[in-house]
């Protein structure tokens, strides 16, 4: 059985300070992510461990990965090649994505059907669009069901058993057809490192690319950029000293609290 990896190479935000946020909001428009360094998310890492996790009990799996973007996601996908995924495509499309499902899910559907895999594993959301239908939306094009929420799989010889996990309960599935499963990682799963050997033995793996397929999508633009600030309610003590400031605490706040 062959199993599909569809990650998005997504821009590392982490790497903006406040102040480039400040910018981009003011001049309306999303920041520059052209220079940015890609990665992998961490419910897409936690996809690819599961999927070698299974390889190891039954070797006989093929592992794919596909991703849709630039020449930047090269290193991401040479980086599974040397943890032992046999096939990656890169679908290379510049254009804005992010807020086109629709199309993403088309094209990963065509590489499912191309690879012929039983399964395609996905992440439940991304750190840009935050919009969770690319895995529903697959499911609907290739006709098969889609669990959500899942935390594990082990293939067997009747089927594949997933195991998925929501806020309140936790449920076992027993598959015996081609799937969609949307990976939720809570933390509990981490993306193994590949060796040096198997990282230099890597660095010029093949990584087929090819151009989207033409499909009639609307595609939505980002007209504005708002940005929703989350901080706690608080009052600010002012004194002549430190020792006026704690005075104030205890007096004005600590101590009406403290008291039976």
């Amino acid at each position: 059985m062959n199993i599909l990896l569809a990650f998005k190479a997504e821009p590392d935000l982490g790497m903006l300070s406040e102040v480039d946020w400040q910018a981009a909001a003011r001049e309306c428009r999303g920041p520059d992510a052209a220079l940015m360094r890609v990665m992998m998310g961490s419910d897409e890492q936690g996809a690819a461990e599961l999927m070698l996790q299974a390889k190891e009990r039954y070797p006989q799996l093929g592992l794919s990965a596909v991703t849709i973007g630039d020449e930047r996601a090269l290193p991401l996908l040479r980086h599974l090649a040397a943890l032992g995924f046999e096939r990656r495509t890169l679908i290379t499309a510049r254009q804005d994505l992010r807020f086109d499902p629709a199309f993403v899910a088309q094209q990963i559907a065509f590489q499912a059907q191309e690879a012929q895999s039983g399964l395609v594993l996905l992440g439940s959301e991304s750190s840009e669009g935050q919009n969770g239908q690319t895995g529903w939306l697959l499911a609907e094009l290739l006709g098969w069901p889609c669990l959500s929420g899942v935390t594990e799989f082990t293939p067997g010889e009747n089927g594949v058993m997933v195991q998925c996990e929501e806020r309140s309960r936790r449920g076992r599935w027993q598959l015996d057809r081609p799937a969609v499963l949307i990976v939720r990682n809570r933390g509990q799963m981490a993306l193994r490192v590949p060796g040096m050997r198997a990282r230099l033995a890597a660095a010029k793996a093949e990584v087929i690319q090819c151009h989207p397929h033409d499909v009639k999508t609307s595609s939505p633009c980002c007209t504005a950029l708002v940005r929703t600030l989350f901080r706690r309610a608080g009052e600010r003590i002012d004194g002549n000293s430190a020792a006026d400031k704690a005075c104030r605490l205890w007096q004005e706040y600590l101590g009406k609290r403290m008291m039976p």
